[in-house]
């Protein structure tokens, strides 16, 4: 859906992946037959990511950050960032978007979350966790309360004011699924390494299964800067 409508409104459209990480989204850009520039602050995350990139990669990378893009005044026309948009100095960020977007163009902040709310073995991890951890509290509820307040925050983006709310699920294998627990670095910060191996003991015990299906949900908000902005 998304593509259908960048490719309608710019039919070669100049595309950015900001916050890229080791560039996840940036590879699904790619394989959409887009083409641009993936920006990362972190040095460690950016080399990973071009060391996936390969030859002939549609996308250049560059350092830099929401706030500092080091891209030229309107010279993007589709803007993105993939779960990482709350990082940013939000006013600063937008004012930088606004700069380099060409008119008529898009920023698109999106968030893909553990759904919590349809996800039975999430919430028995959850629980498990609220146990284990004194001080756990979900990050995704601060998100979501970022997400929830964003539209009447981005006012200066006067057009295409759409808001995506979608589920979908994803099968992965057990080890898959507990590497993505053991990346959680809050939750291991609140922990003794042992308190921490036993918490991911635990969470393999509710694993019956040897694949997963973990239930996913995306946020996706869509700005378009007016032509005449």
């Amino acid at each position: 859906m998304l593509s259908l409508l960048i490719r309608n409104c710019f039919p070669n459209p100049a595309v950015a992946d900001v916050g890229a990480g080791t560039g996840l989204l940036t590879r699904e850009l790619a394989a959409r037959a887009f083409a641009g520039t993936a920006i990362e602050p972190n040095d460690t995350m950016r080399q990973e990511g071009i060391r996936h990139s390969e030859s002939g990669f549609p996308f250049r990378w560059l350092h830099g950050s929401g706030e500092a893009t080091g891209l030229a005044d309107q010279s993007i026309d589709w803007l993105l960032m993939g779960n990482a948009f709350h990082w940013t100095d939000m006013d600063a960020a937008l004012r930088e978007f606004r700069r380099v977007l060409t008119p008529g163009g898009f920023f698109t902040p999106i968030w893909v979350m553990l759904d919590t709310e349809y996800d039975p073995t999430v919430q028995s991890i959850d629980h498990l966790l609220s146990e284990t951890v004194p001080s756990f509290s979900r990050h995704s509820d601060v998100v979501l309360e970022f997400i929830n307040n964003l539209g009447a925050a981005t006012s200066d983006f006067s057009e295409h004011r759409i808001f995506l709310d979608s589920r979908h699920s994803e099968v992965m294998s057990k080890d898959r699924y507990l590497n993505m627990w053991r990346s959680r670095n809050d939750l291991q910060s609140a922990l003794n390494a042992q308190e921490w191996d036993s918490a991911i003991q635990r969470i393999s015990g509710l694993l019956i299964e040897d694949r997963v299906v973990l239930k996913l949900r995306t946020y996706t908000w869509i700005f378009g800067q007016g032509v005449s902005d």
